[in-house]
């Protein structure tokens, strides 16, 4: 019981010791939550690919009748591949010419370094020995690598072990409740996300696609140089709405103004103006048909808030964890209203 004093009058507020001890639950939980989330980040990511494979899943299960586990292990195996394929493809033209992309910058102390940039067996061999001497930072490259990984393979082993649990993920809430109704809405829940969340993951991979194959095609009718790297970031930044596409035309339209002057520099403006207006009037709305559209404006703050808080991580996850926020959050305002 506490009192307060205004004036004349005295204000007497009465706090139940149930009241003091669910508060200090909350903090404590909210406090265990900011721990670890790190792993929470990794659990959400596992998700979202989750409801991404989940579909290829259930119809490589349909077409050859074999056990989920089994299905999800060839789809493991056919997307590594297929990643590991176009890494190999990539990577190595995309070194030669981002090297030669850095070479033609007009700036002589960097050419100078690129340049001499060989390394020998026994200038290797100096290089290790020099790093040996010291400890500290061969340990911070051998954890953060290991971590890298590990955090890969983990997110991989999570993935799996959901799509694995899919048809009866929503009885986990058997944590909590034993309530019938509960578990039909926990089911109804997981559908919609896996609709909405999936659709854009899946949306958004097919609009990545669309974006660097336009692009390249784009960059390479007009001579432009290094259209491969410059396509590839064109459909990495396109997971960023609006934002991407303008990042990614500024190194476009850098490399168009030293090779061919003012004019071509303009040309390529205008590509990427057009490649992305098409994209958000009529590839998007299609390609994103299966899940709610969000506003431009609200997509830029979401990103933005996202980087602010957690960098890069926290503006690609930004737009998928409000999607979830807001499925849940029509549901309890419909819930209440009804």
């Amino acid at each position: 019981m506490l009192q307060f004093l205004f004036g004349s009058n005295t204000k007497t507020v009465h706090i139940s010791l149930q009241s003091v001890f669910n508060a200090i639950v909350l903090i404590l939980g909210l406090y265990g939550l900011y721990l670890i989330r790190s792993i929470l980040v990794l659990v959400f990511l596992g998700f979202i690919l989750m409801v991404a494979i989940n579909p290829l899943v259930k119809l490589l299960q349909r077409w050859t009748k074999v056990p989920r586990a089994i299905a999800i292990a060839i789809t493991y195996v056919t997307l590594l591949s297929l990643l590991t394929l176009a890494i190999a493809v990539v990577i190595p033209p995309l070194a030669t010419e981002i090297t030669a992309l850095v070479r033609s910058i007009p700036i002589p102390v960097l050419q100078e370094q690129i340049a001499d940039l060989k390394f020998t067996v026994q200038e290797w061999n100096t290089v290790i020995e020099r790093v040996g001497t010291s400890l500290p930072l061969l340990y911070n490259v051998i954890s953060t690598t290991f971590s890298g990984v590990f955090g890969f393979v983990t997110l991989l082993v999570i993935t799996f072990y959901m799509l694995l649990e899919r048809p009866i993920l929503y009885k986990k809430i058997g944590w909590f409740t034993k309530n019938k109704k509960h578990f039909t809405e926990a089911k109804d829940i997981l559908n919609m996300l896996e609709v909405q969340l999936g659709g854009w993951v899946r949306g958004q991979i097919i609009l990545m696609l669309v974006v660097g194959v336009v692009t390249y095609i784009g960059l390479s009718l007009l001579s432009i140089p290094y259209a491969v790297p410059l396509a590839i970031l064109a459909a990495l930044l396109e997971i960023l709405p609006n934002l991407g596409p303008t990042l990614a035309a500024v190194p476009s339209i850098f490399i168009a103004y030293i090779t061919f002057g003012p004019a071509m520099a303009g040309i390529i403006l205008l590509l990427y103006i057009i490649i992305q207006q098409v994209e958000s009037t009529f590839l998007a709305p299609r390609i994103m048909q299966v899940n709610a559209n969000v506003d431009p404006l609200a997509s830029i703050l979401l990103i933005l808030v996202g980087h602010q808080i957690a960098g890069i991580p926290g503006a690609l996850l930004a737009i998928p964890f409000y999607i979830v926020l807001r499925l849940l959050y029509s549901l309890y305002r419909h819930k209440i209203l009804d």
